[in-house]
């Protein structure tokens, strides 16, 4: 979610990573992982425009067949007593779920969480945190890579996540969660219209 991050060395509980004052203006924002604060810097404005175009089709998906809720960088409260709080880039939560979200926040796992990367949160995001999101239930995660223009999709089994889908640039990524859902990466990054303008001016 994020583009650079270090970890605080102070402890902080749930209740209080709550009550934190919020400020849009700051350069960095928040998670908290088993009580120790992480401190995010915010993303950039490419990483940004890749997850609000993302999760628009996504919701335009979902709304049109009633199937739940999306939202991006919603915070979800993993674990309350464990002092768990990860603010994913996009996550969904099935109709049957709905529960789970309360006061605007997700309070146990989605059904689908999404984290778009970037060079210095690769490790994270595809290591300690996607282990954490299938301790805790999260049936489905995607990890788009903006650099490498991948998707990759992973499904939860008991023995830890099954890679189900590697979709490349150019390819057409169709979730198994979602059918009949169709993106193309390099459509959404806008990359398509400007190959069009390129070979437009080379004629």
């Amino acid at each position: 979610m994020a583009i650079t991050e270090t970890l605080t060395k102070r402890k902080m509980s749930i209740a209080e990573f709550l009550s934190l004052p919020e400020d849009d203006t700051s350069p960095v924002k928040y998670e908290l992982e088993f009580g120790e604060l992480v401190e995010v810097t915010r993303p950039t404005w490419e990483h940004n425009e890749l997850a609000h175009e993302l999760e628009h089709a996504i919701r335009q998906y979902v709304r049109s067949r009633r199937l739940g809720r999306v939202s991006g960088d919603v915070l979800v409260i993993l674990d309350e007593a464990k002092d768990l709080a990860y603010a994913p880039d996009i996550v969904f939560v099935a109709t049957e779920n709905l529960n789970r979200i309360k006061e605007g926040k997700v309070y146990g796992p989605p059904d689908l969480v999404v984290e778009v990367l970037s060079p210095t949160t690769m490790q994270r995001d595809v290591g300690k945190k996607k282990r954490i999101y299938h301790a805790y239930g999260v049936q489905w995660y995607w990890v788009v890579d903006m650099e490498r223009q991948v998707i990759e999709e992973y499904r939860w089994t008991p023995e830890g996540y099954l890679l189900t889908q590697v979709v490349l640039p150019d390819e057409t990524f169709r979730p198994k969660l979602f059918p009949e859902l169709e993106i193309n990466l390099r459509t959404l990054m806008g990359l398509e219209e400007e190959t069009k303008s390129l070979k437009k001016r080379r004629r």
